[in-house]
């Protein structure tokens, strides 16, 4: 048992649960539970650490993914609970044994700018309406040849 952390400029989501039922893919992967519902975008997971901080409660260990900008994407903190001899092993097994504070990031890129279809907006609206699941949300905007933020 862990506790999942992503945020944003706009919100923290932190869910406690077990990183199981993981469906790999180049393009998206997934991590699906009762607990933690994970999409995962590969390409953006560009840089991993296993951290391990002292605290007044004792060890505080986790894992932490950035982007090629530096930017967290996802952290697992392990819990009292956690299998704290798994941590050891994935330090012992990827460590790199070149542990300075230095790292190299990329320029961060902009986001892609809206696009938008003036023309289908009714359908945008009514199709909305019909949506059954989050993810039924970017196959739709790309129909209408429309991106997330221009609908």
């Amino acid at each position: 048992e862990v506790m999942a952390l992503t945020r944003n400029a706009s919100c923290v989501h932190e869910k406690i649960g077990v990183y199981e039922n993981y469906h790999p893919g180049q393009h998206a992967a997934m991590v699906l539970t009762e607990d933690i519902d994970l999409r995962i975008f590969p390409r953006h997971w560009q840089h991993a650490f296993l951290v391990e901080r002292d605290s007044d409660l004792g060890p505080r260990r986790s894992v932490q993914v950035f982007d090629a900008a530096g930017d967290a994407v996802h952290k697992i903190f392990l819990r009292d609970g956690s299998d704290h001899a798994a941590f050891a092993r994935l330090v012992k097994e990827y460590a790199n044994e070149e542990q300075s504070a230095d790292a190299t990031f990329s320029v961060r890129q902009p986001p892609e700018a809206p696009k938008i279809a003036l023309d289908k907006v009714d359908i945008l609206r009514k199709e909305w309406k019909r949506l059954t699941d989050t993810h039924q949300f970017l196959r739709l905007v790309s129909k209408l040849k429309m991106n997330r933020l221009g609908a």
